[in-house]
C-alpha cells in the first residue's frame, strides 16, 4: 500500500487525476496537511512548510508502477536531492 497526500492537479476532478488515479485507487480520503500553497507560474500549485491548512486527499495506491508514473508526471527523478527534481 502506498499513500499519496494530493492537493491540486492530482486530486478527484483535477486536471490529471483521471490520467493517472482515476481507476488506480483503492481508497480515497478527503484531508488536510500543515503547509503553505502558493501557485507557481507553470499553471500549477505547490507546497511548503507551513502552519496552514492545505486540504486535500490522501489516495492509496496498490502498485508501485502508478507512483513511477506520478514521478515522471511531477519531475521527480527518484533520486533524492538530484538537481533536477522538481520537488523533494
Amino acid at each position: 500500500m502506498i499513500k499519496v497526500f494530493v492537493y491540486g492537479t492530482l486530486k478527484p476532478r483535477g486536471k490529471y487525476y483521471q490520467i493517472y488515479c482515476q481507476g488506480k485507487t483503492f481508497k480515497e480520503i478527503k484531508c488536510w496537511a500543515k503547509g503553505r500553497l502558493f501557485n507557481l507560474p507553470l499553471g500549477y500549485p505547490a507546497m511548503s512548510k507551513g502552519d496552514h491548512k492545505v486540504f486535500g486527499y490522501l489516495l492509496y495506491f496498490t502498485f508501485l508502477k502508478d507512483l513511477k508514473n506520478l514521478d515522471k508526471l511531477e519531475g521527480y527523478s527518484g533520486i533524492s536531492n538530484a538537481p533536477l527534481n522538481e520537488y523533494e
